[in-house]
């Protein structure tokens, strides 16, 4: 019997990596991304090379709740489901003065609310096929930064659904694992926005802020293949912890919040933010 996954958000970076990893071990895949017509070409090579039996392409916008219910129609039709990647996600950062409510809520309609949604439905074949769903956060989902806190907050909010879910699902045979990648070459610039709102307060914050993710994100590694191997591996059934992070920047920050304690942990944190963000010239 072939495998089936559904991966969200294929266009690019690790979603696109993991078509790529699942195809090639056998699996069929169910990949969604938004405005799927004028990106097919994006996924033209796996498509010629394994068929439209293999590689399912699906339009889903997470916001919108008509694709969503026709994805979800979709994949129950089929009538089975071995895992649910929920990998789409989308980034809006900015001072909460600079965020308007439509920011804030379009940030957890995607991250949030978007797989809650699909996880819902597809638990019964999930159920039946003692599948798996594997969440991709960040170290945002355990690490908050300044000018970020919508997105912190979605992070957070999805990690702490996914571990409640991990011990709820546990005794009918669904496993539930967080993958949480550090900075990666493949983090795509279309999937991330700054707050529409112009406060001046924080134009040296903002400004210091995007200096940083410009200068982390060109020296970071291409993380995709490494992601992509462990999410299948994790869906195939190989041993892994509840938690997994790729890139010693995630294994460094994780211990960093993990190790020491509050009085010495939130100081700290405070300094290094201040050097990073509210100094001229960095």
């Amino acid at each position: 019997m072939i495998k089936s996954v559904v991966i969200t958000g294929v266009s690019s970076g690790f979603g696109r990596g993991m078509v790529d990893e699942f195809l090639q071990r056998g699996w069929q895949v169910i990949a969604t991304m938004r405005n799927v017509d004028s990106k097919r070409e994006l996924l033209a090579a796996p498509l010629a090379q394994y068929g439209e039996e293999k590689l399912i392409l699906l339009n889903l916008d997470l916001t919108d709740s008509d694709q969503v219910k026709a994805v979800i129609d979709k994949v129950l039709n089929q009538g089975s489901l071995h895992c649910l990647i929920h990998n789409a996600a989308f980034r809006v950062f900015g001072a909460l003065e600079n965020l308007s409510e439509a920011e804030i809520r379009h940030q957890f309609e995607v991250n949030f609310f978007g797989p809650v949604s699909l996880t819902k439905a597809f638990l019964p074949l999930l159920r039946q096929s003692e599948g798996n769903i594997i969440f991709i956060s960040s170290t945002f989902g355990f690490c908050p930064y300044p000018l970020t806190s919508a997105h912190c907050a979605s992070k957070h909010a999805l990690e702490g659904f996914a571990e409640s879910l991990y011990y709820e699902l546990q005794p009918h045979g669904v496993d539930v694992a967080i993958i949480e990648p550090g900075a990666s070459k493949t983090n795509s610039a279309q999937n991330r926005a700054w707050g529409g709102g112009d406060c001046p307060t924080y134009q040296l914050q903002t400004a210091n802020y995007q200096k940083l993710q410009q200068r982390i994100t060109g020296n970071a590694a291409n993380n995709t293949p490494i992601v992509a191997r462990l999410a299948a591996d994790i869906a195939s059934g190989k041993r892994h912890p509840f938690r997994s992070r790729v890139g010693t920047d995630a294994e460094v920050i994780y211990l960093f919040q993990k190790i020491l304690p509050q009085r010495l942990r939130i100081p700290l944190n405070n300094f290094i933010y201040q050097r990073l963000f509210c100094q001229e010239g960095k």
